[in-house]
């Protein structure tokens, strides 16, 4: 099992990897390396959220309804909607079904903040 620390770099790395990857392949036309871009960040946002749910001493999420539900028992709304964004439009359509759709970029930058947060919220607790 990850610990917080190494959930939390390995986001950062997912995303960061994965927003290359999806720039890289818009320039270029390349619908694969725009999917894989999508399902890296979509990973980043599993990784953060991971990190966050491992920092308040509850065990690593099996599923991704799992996640869902741990993360409502937190009171984390607003972390549900990012991941059913980032679930449906980077995971689902981008990854699997190869439609980019307009919402991607913004999901995107949303699972950005997600990250941003969660650093703050289990650093700064440390």
């Amino acid at each position: 099992m990850a610990k917080v620390k190494e959930h939390l770099q390995s986001a950062e790395e997912f995303y960061a990897l994965g927003a290359k990857e999806f720039e890289e392949g818009r320039r270029k036309g390349d619908l694969t390396r725009m999917r894989e871009g999508c399902e890296k960040v979509f990973h980043a946002y599993v990784e953060a959220t991971a990190a966050l749910i491992q920092k308040r001493g509850l065990p690593e999420p099996e599923s991704h309804g799992e996640r869902w539900e741990i993360l409502d028992k937190m009171g984390r709304n607003a972390l549900i909607e990012i991941g059913d964004s980032a679930f449906l439009y980077l995971h689902q359509y981008g990854y699997y079904g190869g439609k980019i759709r307009p919402e991607v970029e913004k999901t995107m930058k949303a699972v950005k903040e997600v990250i941003e947060q969660v650093h703050k919220e289990t650093v700064h607790e440390s």
